[in-house]
């Protein structure tokens, strides 16, 4: 089953208390579980989304968009993500910048 990275990114950078590997079919069963699982995962919604909290989205696709769009604010706004992940071993890795869909600017360099 595929590995996801879920995190919540403060300006302080990330934390034990704000990621988590999780596996899941996709990135819209991710979202079928927090839509539907609000007990475990309210607080980071809330967080990221503040009063403009998605509450009552009718789909998994339209709450992974408001993800995708979610930002640092500060001390006030978290960014929340779901990204896919692959294990490596330390052999494979390669910190030198390349294109990655949905990577940031900064991502460059």
């Amino acid at each position: 089953m595929p590995l996801f990275l879920v995190t919540s990114l403060y300006d302080e950078g990330i934390s034990l208390n704000l990621l988590w590997v999780v596996e899941a079919e996709s990135v819209e069963a991710i979202a079928v579980h927090m839509l539907s699982h609000l007990d475990t995962w309210g607080y980071f919604l809330e967080r990221s989304f503040g009063e403009d909290l998605p509450i009552g989205i009718p789909t998994p696709a339209e709450l992974l968009s408001c993800i995708n769009r979610t930002f640092v604010d500060g001390d006030s706004t978290a960014q929340l993500r779901i990204t896919p992940i692959t294990v490596q071993s330390l052999d494979e890795v390669d910190t030198l910048p390349s294109f990655h869909p949905n990577a940031l600017f900064s991502d460059f360099g």
